[in-house]
């Protein structure tokens, strides 16, 4: 195990309260940061994705990661930063869950959902099919057969089984929340992008000699009781409950970073290299990840970044290589009142999973290939 530590430093950041977040003030922020590697026991982990395909458990004693090289669940102990089992998954037959798996998350110590496009499904550890998640011969709102499937998933099971789903138009630009009652066969749809933030940031080239359809990440999530809806491009939440029930909308003023990017609602975009021009410059200014839920201290944290790019880009590459990634994490109270925010220099990636486990946060780092975390331990 590798374990390296570093000094704790003060920080000077904004700090913001209140419903309205119009005033501010200025607030200290102490964090320590030091960084584990996992020993994998000589097992080839996937790294893939930033480790996006993973979820934590209830007690935050692990994390379990899917691996596609061999198509199984890999348990790794986050307190003694060893992989400690490894669960084989069936790609066909009554326990198939499809060769590609999208998503998973843990409903409890024994129940685990998998998105895989077509079939998904409850499975038990072992591997054995719970329920399958059938949205097909769902019914909607308007009484009418479902169709398509939802491209994200994620799973609660409060009171009956309820699959939350979301559903892209590319035609209209358009993307939005399907529920799924199990129980009931039923379908509610609801609105995600009343900001637009999905709309106008699509970069679209509708030759179809040279078709292109660029979207920004729609992040769907599970934490502290909600079903978290957010955007790559702008900072608006969506919250709705495990019966699958809208709450509220979330609205805050960062002042490290924009709100939101500038969004295309004026740009016509003529070909692929002004899609790679257009997409830079949303990248320069700013990224957002989905909140977490650190359970300990009873707040939401969130990291957020902008990229500077070099003048160096290889032959063929789809942007300039990055020069810089400054990172910056937020904190949030209980109701998603901002309450601090600061850059974390020894943050460097602006991609990757990340979650809240004893009061810190750990932020995925691929180190020479082997699975570490990055820890932060923020005071405000």
């Amino acid at each position: 195990m590798y374990n390296r530590i570093f000094l704790g430093i003060l920080l000077i950041v904004s700090f913001s309260c209140g419903k309205s977040q119009d005033s501010a003030s200025v607030e200290s922020i102490v964090y320590s940061v030091d960084t584990v590697i996992i020993d994998s026991k000589d097992r080839l982990l996937d790294l893939k994705r930033g480790i996006w395909n993973s979820d934590l458990n209830d007690d935050e004693s692990a994390i379990f990661l899917y691996n596609g090289f061999d198509h199984s669940i890999d348990e790794v102990n986050l307190d003694q930063f060893r992989i400690t089992n490894n669960y084989p998954l069936e790609t066909e037959g009554p326990n198939g869950t499809g060769e590609h798996v999208n998503y998973i998350n843990f409903l409890n110590d024994s129940l685990i959902f998998i998105k895989s496009f077509g079939r998904s499904g409850l499975f038990a550890k072992n591997g054995d099919l719970v329920e399958r998640i059938d949205w097909g011969n769902a019914i909607d709102s308007n009484g009418m057969d479902y169709s398509g499937t939802p491209q994200n998933e994620v799973a609660t099971n409060f009171r009956d089984l309820k699959v939350f789903g979301l559903n892209y138009d590319r035609k209209n630009k358009n993307v939005f929340l399907d529920v799924l009652s199990v129980g009931e066969n039923s379908i509610k749809r609801y609105d995600i992008d009343s900001e637009k933030s999905y709309h106008h940031f699509v970069l679209t080239v509708d030759d179809p000699k040279d078709y292109t359809y660029l979207d920004p990440i729609v992040y769907l999530s599970f934490e502290n009781d909600f079903v978290l809806v957010s955007h790559q491009f702008s900072n608006e939440l969506y919250l709705f409950n495990l019966i699958g029930e809208f709450i509220k909308m979330v609205n805050y003023k960062p002042e490290m970073t924009p709100e939101r990017a500038r969004d295309l609602s004026t740009t016509t975009i003529s070909s692929y290299d002004h899609i790679e021009t257009e997409y830079q410059k949303l990248l320069e200014q700013v990224r957002f990840g989905p909140p977490v839920w650190d359970k300990a201290k009873k707040r939401y944290l969130r990291l957020s970044a902008k990229r500077i790019f070099s003048d160096i880009r290889e032959e063929g590459a789809f942007l300039p290589e990055i020069k810089e990634v400054v990172v910056y994490v937020s904190v949030f109270d209980e109701a998603f009142n901002l309450i601090a925010e600061t850059a974390i220099p020894e943050l460097s990636t602006d991609y990757v999973k990340y979650f809240s486990k004893n009061g810190k946060l750990w932020v995925f780092q691929n180190v020479d290939d082997e699975l570490g975390f990055i820890r932060l331990d923020i005071s405000e």
